[in-house]
């Protein structure tokens, strides 16, 4: 089974927050144009809004409603009614309803200082497969995809906001976390060059049969304007694929006593 997604490169620095928003709908209206099934926002693309999350939420739902489409949110600075402030992707169903949200879980930086992390890494059923969110600096701990990946997850959505220096690991732990947990990885970036050049990406899964050798294949890619990744991943071979592997580890051996 092949699934169309995609991932939305937003720039930074708009105006104000109609132009953020609705630059924001018109990308997820684009993609569901192009038959895409499930889509994904960069992390802090709405910083300079974050007082305006909640009524950004209820657009999404409104246009992911309109066009038939799932939307990952991206991750943005949410306060919670106790007062508390997570990072927070939600995902919001093809009838505009909120399914469930994944907090970030490894803080960057400051992020430390204004938020409360996440204490466990979410599976989400869809319609289409089952997904998981690692959000930016998640990615970084190889724990955070293959606990998505015993869990069975078929894809990972790992909305970032990477700055320019930082983009050469950041395509290496993507690539390695789709390689090591044979899972295809939807990574959106935000852009605002020079200090944001987008690089967004979509990982899917390469076999060299002759040779038993699987790759990470990068299918859509991103420069620093402001894009749509359309791409088609291999739900079905990837999941043969995690299962085969999956089936080889040895947990006893791991043991740190």
């Amino acid at each position: 089974m092949r699934l169309s997604v995609a991932a939305a490169q937003l720039a930074l620095g708009k105006e104000s927050y109609n132009k953020a928003i609705s630059d924001a709908c018109s990308a997820v209206s684009t993609a569901a144009q192009n038959g895409a099934k499930i889509i994904c926002l960069p992390e802090h693309w709405l910083l300079e809004y974050r007082d305006k999350i909640g009524e950004a939420i209820g657009e999404l739902s409104r246009v992911a409603r309109q066009n038939k489409i799932s939307v990952i949110t991206g991750a943005n600075y949410n306060t919670l009614d106790t007062g508390q402030i997570r990072i927070r992707s939600q995902l919001i169903d093809s009838n505009g309803t909120v399914r469930g949200v994944q907090d970030k879980v490894h803080l960057f930086l400051g992020e430390k200082q204004s938020a409360i992390s996440g204490s466990e890494f979410q599976l989400f059923e869809t319609e289409f497969a089952r997904v998981g969110i690692t959000i930016c600096y998640d990615n970084t701990f190889p724990e955070s995809a293959r606990t998505l990946a015993l869990k069975n997850a078929d894809l990972l959505f790992a909305p970032s906001r990477i700055v320019a220096r930082g983009m050469e690991p950041w395509l290496l732990y993507l690539k390695t976390r789709a390689l090591e947990n044979r899972l295809p990885i939807i990574a959106p970036n935000v852009t605002y060059p020079p200090t944001y050049i987008g690089g967004s990406v979509i990982i899917d899964l390469e076999v060299d049969k002759s040779m038993n050798i699987v790759f990470p294949k990068i299918v859509a890619s991103a420069k620093d304007e402001e894009k749509v990744l359309l791409a088609d991943v291999n739900v079905e071979r990837a999941r043969e694929l995690r299962k085969e592997k999956l089936a080889e580890r040895l947990p006893n051996a791991y043991s740190l006593s």
